[in-house]
């Protein structure tokens, strides 16, 4: 549940966010023609892109690429809120925070290769514990808050990543030079990078960018086989090797294979082996 979202726009896109939410939290989101950081507060998180999962805990930071994503938080014991900064870079808002001076590394034409990677880790440093800290005043003052204010601090947090990550510096580069390749994934590819997550038909549909028809009749296609049934035996299997080649706990096998309860597991995995996972762990020991 979002308990608080503030924000602050140009021209009707969102370019500084704040949001504080009550997890559990389940959210999909779409940027075909931006890119993003999005700093993590407070919480954990887990991120979900085509081909990716992160997990992201107090004071950690991604850089989005443009794409389709899907954000999921889980409750937390203790059960408090969780809070979020985003910065959002759209390639006209660049232009005139650079005053139409934009460094060829952040053109949407340049020649980089797009790279698979859609989601990429920045190292929180002090400098940029900073500058969420102060993104955090304009928040409380939001009066104090225009768009060249809000361009300037577009503009730094570029200039930010660039100049003091020196160590990362290449990278950060890299990352920023490729924020506006969207990254061409396959439907397998994301089968394959999500099937043992904890994701439904639906979001799986979502990250691939289908309708949910649509998504079906092309997994059918593939695979010979309906989303569900297919993606169901696949974690069965998984689970079934691992309970013949480790000594890992059951609960653990249940959420490493993307079940989200260990009863539902234990009915389905009966039902399909026609043993418990106890009984199938001794008779395979």
């Amino acid at each position: 549940m979002i308990l608080q979202h503030q924000h602050f726009s140009i021209q009707g896109k969102m370019i500084l966010e704040k949001f504080v939410y009550q997890p559990p939290l389940k959210k999909d989101t779409s940027m075909y023609n931006e890119a993003c950081l999005m700093y993590n507060i407070t919480g954990q998180v887990d991120l979900y892109s085509p081909a990716q999962k992160e997990t992201l805990h107090d004071n950690e930071c991604i850089l989005m690429k443009c794409g389709q994503y899907f954000t999921s938080a889980s409750k937390a014991t203790p059960n408090t809120p969780s809070e979020v900064v985003a910065i959002h870079f759209f390639p006209d808002v660049l232009k005139w925070a650079f005053a139409d001076q934009l460094p060829g590394y952040l053109s949407v034409n340049n020649t980089c290769l797009s790279t698979q990677k859609a989601i990429s880790r920045v190292t929180a440093d002090e400098v940029l514990k900073n500058y969420i800290h102060n993104l955090l005043f304009f928040f409380d003052h939001p009066s104090l808050v225009n768009d060249e204010l809000v361009l300037l601090k577009v503009k730094e947090i570029i200039l930010l990543l660039l100049n003091t990550h020196s160590r990362e510096a290449e990278k950060i580069k890299a990352i920023l030079s490729d924020l506006f390749n969207p990254t061409h994934i396959s439907l397998k590819e994301i089968i394959d990078a999500h099937c043992y997550d904890n994701l439904t038909i639906e979001q799986l549909a979502s990250l691939s960018n289908m309708s949910l028809s649509t998504f079906k009749r092309r997994f059918g296609e593939l695979f010979g086989e309906n989303p569900a049934t297919y993606i169901r035996q696949k974690k069965l299997n998984k689970a079934a090797q691992l309970l013949q080649n480790s000594s890992t706990s059951i609960a653990s096998i249940c959420y490493d294979v993307g079940f989200s309860d260990t009863s539902n597991f234990t009915k389905t995995f009966q039902t399909y082996f026609k043993v418990t996972p106890s009984e199938y762990r001794k008779r395979k020991k």
